[in-house]
């Protein structure tokens, strides 16, 4: 009995040792992103981006690509839209286009015609983020952020 219970104390110690120096190593971990391209918004009912057009809102659809390994996937297919404070859509607000960098060459990233496509080339989840160029009122950087998911 006593040294079952021995057993049972042992257990939470060593976990709560687990986790702190599993917190301890996470710390320093960033994931870093990299500009891969640029991609204008366009969409329906939208007007024209002026020199102070301010961006509150940036959706991008689908959020989440489900795509065939080796298949090829490129930005244009995707609807790239930006929202003014109005709430109405800005077409042509400029957007910058980032990936996880330890992601890149399992992406396999190539530019036919000006656009950007990707083929991953192993299974896995790929986040690929669109931030907008143009300051919100508040000067932060809108963006929306989707999923490339390779099976």
């Amino acid at each position: 009995m006593k040294r079952r219970m021995s057993r049972i104390a042992i257990v939470p110690v060593a976990v709560c040792c687990l986790a702190a120096v599993a917190a301890s190593f996470g710390q320093d971990f960033k994931v870093q992103w990299t500009a891969a391209g640029e991609v204008v918004s366009a969409g329906k009912d939208t007007v024209p981006v002026q020199r102070s057009s301010k961006v509150v809102r940036v959706d991008v659809e689908p959020t989440l690509l489900p795509i065939a390994v080796g298949k090829q996937v490129c930005i244009s297919t995707l609807q790239v839209r930006a929202f003014g404070p109005d709430g109405r859509g800005l077409a042509g607000a400029p957007l910058t286009i980032e990936i996880r960098a330890d992601q890149k060459l399992q992406l396999q990233l190539t530019r036919p015609g000006g656009d950007l496509c990707m083929r991953p080339a192993g299974p896995g989840e790929y986040p690929i983020r669109f931030t907008s160029k143009l300051p919100a009122a508040d000067g932060s950087l809108r963006g929306a952020q989707i999923f490339l998911r390779a099976s």
